[in-house]
């Protein structure tokens, strides 16, 4: 039964929805005609979900925002709620508390994917629902039927139709839809698309990058057949896909794999083992007598390895060391008075996610394109991490690492205080 007429006439619904953008917009498009207020899990997916929205508003002379940053959404609300908002229900429950958002203004209310909500959004939804019109028509999306959904729908959407929904019980004689073939994948943020492309082709490397078939999420079981025909007779399509649309495409294709990618910590073992093999192409080829004399006294006070490391360290931006025998810790110890200086930065991730310091190199190394020499010293706390990096590149990291999710969290970062001009020790 199509659930568009039903929503049209203002009915609370709850209704069966792929965690897809494209699969929602359809709800959202039957009650145009009124002002909408849509919750999701956070500001990835409000975007994700205007930016889908976008072509249809303009085109219906509707406006609308998805809130991504608090002060500029106050500054926006207080110009003027648009016809359709969109915001994280943390950022939702925020904009309440300032009273910049006033919910008795919107005619429905739609709930995207509760089911991807952490346990700190239910008091801001249900502050949210509160203060909305009794009257206001409420649509909950779901991807994962449940007793936690059914008491969303009972305490939030009185009285809801429910639409497409699997049966609690199959039907006797009820045969479940084949999967639709084969499938491997990629987990990634949104919006990241064409980078994991790029990455799939570079790890694959086939003849012609026609030859593998790259999708995002499929919006639907017709979808998902299209795009397992194009690759008949090929490899399985690889689908880009965020974390949270994995329980979705498990319900499609089988058998289904993980697509592993070169990640940032693959290329900080590359660069290592570059390194290692440097250091003993020296030894085997390089006459070190005179560098063997100038340590041979530090030999006796300290393990050996422990003078390799400070040696190491003291040779600076690696490449540099090894290529030209004793030359490069000339070079070194030449610029060894000019200390750079350091900032250290906060990072809203710690010990209780699972975090070591290995992981926030990789992140990084990897987001803000930085060499690994810019990292120094990491403090792992259980509800964050310092980690200390190059003054000259703190604003950078914290741009580039904000936003990247990291065991699951969306980071954030911030410097945390000026530099000093002591260089940190690598944990």
């Amino acid at each position: 039964m199509d659930a568009a007429p039903v929503i049209s006439r203002g009915h609370n619904v709850a209704a069966f929805v792929p965690p897809v953008t494209e699969a929602a917009l359809p709800y959202v498009f039957a009650i145009l005609d009124r002002r909408i207020l849509i919750v999701t899990a956070d500001a990835d997916r409000a975007v994700a979900l205007a930016d889908g929205l976008a072509a249809a508003l303009i085109s219906a002379g509707r406006t609308s925002f998805a809130v991504s940053g608090l002060a500029r959404a106050v500054k926006r609300l207080a110009a003027g709620e648009p016809d359709v908002l969109l915001a994280g229900a943390a950022d939702a429950g925020a904009l309440l508390k300032r009273s910049a958002l006033k919910p008795t203004v919107f005619g429905a209310v739609i709930v995207a994917w509760p089911e991807q909500f952490e346990d700190d959004d239910a008091a801001a939804l249900e502050s949210l629902l509160a203060e909305c019109d009794k009257e206001a028509q409420r649509l909950i999306l779901s991807a994962e039927p449940g007793s936690a959904l059914d008491l969303l729908v009972e305490r939030y959407a009185f009285k809801a139709m429910t639409f497409g929904f699997p049966p609690v019980e199959a039907p006797e004689g009820w045969v479940p839809p084949a999967p639709v073939g084969p499938a491997r994948y990629v987990i990634a943020r949104a919006g990241r698309f064409a980078e994991m492309r790029r990455r799939v082709l570079d790890a694959l490397a086939p003849e012609s990058d026609d030859a593998v078939v790259i999708a995002s999420c499929p919006e639907s079981r017709a979808a998902a057949e299209v795009l397992s025909q194009a690759a008949a007779g090929r490899e399985p399509p690889v689908l880009v896909i965020e974390s949270h649309q994995l329980a979705w495409i498990r319900t499609l294709f089988t058998p289904l794999s993980s697509l592993r990618l070169p990640s940032a910590a693959d290329a900080v073992d590359r660069h290592a083992e570059a390194l290692r093999t440097r250091i003993a192409r020296t030894i085997d080829t390089v006459d070190l007598d005179r560098e063997l004399f100038l340590v041979g006294p530090l030999l006796e006070r300290y393990d050996p390895a422990v003078v390799a490391a400070a040696a190491l360290r003291l040779a600076g931006p690696a490449g540099r060391e090894g290529r030209s025998g004793g030359a490069g810790l000339d070079a070194a110890a030449a610029g060894a008075g000019a200390a750079p200086s350091w900032a250290r930065v906060w990072v809203g991730v710690g010990r209780k996610d699972g975090v070591r310091p290995g992981d926030l190199v990789g992140a990084i190394a990897h987001q803000a394109k930085v060499p690994i020499e810019a990292i120094g010293r990491i403090d792992v706390r259980d509800l964050f991490c310092l980690v200390e990096v190059r003054a000259d590149l703190a604003a950078k990291i914290c741009a580039d690492l904000t936003g990247v999710t990291l065991k699951g969290r969306r980071l954030v970062a911030r410097v945390d205080k000026g530099p000093s001009q002591k260089p940190p020790r690598r944990a």
